[in-house]
């Protein structure tokens, strides 16, 4: 039976990780469909609505909220393939195409962050420029290069790495540590600057080191200890077919927090925007609220005033 599983012929990509097994594993995977996937669109309405109403929707969000939804939409194929046997051809298959296309969307998740965390820097840096000199159509050119590189790197793993996860993994976590010193020192820069700066203040100031803060902790906490826990079993030189206890439940955890990274993905959206109200009135049922509480609010102070007018008669 162990042959069985580690043959390559039935297994093409490899054993699954001990994350496709696991109960955490598991209820990620459901947290990710269940609630990921709703908040991950409702975010995505809210661009179209305002992009819709003339306003300059963030390229590079938009692009993350889509890379977003292909690794939530192929978490579908993890979950009915645990219902079939662990071995039926097609569901295998379908597996292991379902692990590159997950590898593509966790790949320009970073590569978007980065640009994200670039942006809000020129922001500071740069201000006339990015005001007068950005162009919509050079953010799609910029987001289209990142997609066909990803999309190159994951045809790469595909057609000489498919073969040996172990390998494949400690090629993805290298790669995943590329953006580490790009986010660190945009952060550190752009707060210098605005506190040397008079030019930004208040709640935009907030809203870009906010941005950049949430950037920063969602790679930290979310992609790091992945990266690290592969690089660090593969120096051991660890033997993936030897039964590991601590080995195993740490590539569950770490695999686990990357995995949630969707659902922390919507927040960057709300700090991009400079006004929250923007947000809210995009969804039809929350503008007939705001509109029903501003009518009270006015109700409310012409009767104030009526009031204070006949106790001054």
């Amino acid at each position: 039976m162990t042959t069985a599983v580690n043959d390559t012929s039935v297994f093409p990509c490899g054993p699954d990780p001990p994350y496709y097994t696991h109960i955490l594993g598991i209820t990620v995977d459901w947290i990710l469909l269940v609630i990921g996937l709703p908040a991950v669109c409702l975010a995505s309405y809210a661009l179209f609505r305002l992009a819709k109403a003339g306003q300059v929707a963030p390229i590079y969000v938009i692009n993350l909220l889509i890379s977003d939804l292909i690794q939530i939409a192929i978490t579908f194929i993890f979950i009915l393939s645990r219902f079939c046997d662990s071995t039926f051809q097609p569901m295998v298959t379908a597996r292991c195409l379902a692990r590159i296309f997950v590898r593509l969307g966790l790949c320009t998740s970073l590569g978007f962050m980065v640009l994200i965390s670039l942006e809000r820097y020129m922001v500071v840096a740069c201000p006339v420029w990015y005001r007068f000199r950005r162009s919509v159509k050079n953010s799609i050119l910029i987001s289209l290069s990142l997609w066909a590189m990803s999309l190159g790197y994951v045809t790469f793993d595909y057609t000489f790495l498919i073969h040996n996860s172990n390998q494949s993994l400690t090629v993805f976590s290298g790669l995943s540590l590329l953006p580490a010193p790009f986010l660190v020192l945009g952060f550190v820069v752009t707060q210098r600057a605005l506190h040397r700066g008079m030019a930004l203040r208040g709640p935009k100031r907030m809203k870009i080191l906010g941005t950049m803060g949430l950037v920063l902790g969602i790679y930290i906490f979310l992609f790091i200890p992945f990266s690290i826990r592969n690089l660090y079993f593969s120096l051991m030189d660890s033997n993936p077919s030897v039964p590991d206890p601590v080995r195993d439940m740490s590539s569950v955890i770490t695999s686990a927090l990357m995995y949630l990274s969707p659902l922390t993905d919507c927040c960057i959206y709300i700090f991009m925007r400079t006004d929250l109200r923007d947000t809210i009135v995009a969804f039809p049922c929350c503008r007939r609220l705001l509109s029903g509480m501003e009518c009270e609010r006015s109700i409310g102070e012409i009767g104030q005033e009526d009031t204070q007018s006949v106790d001054q008669v």
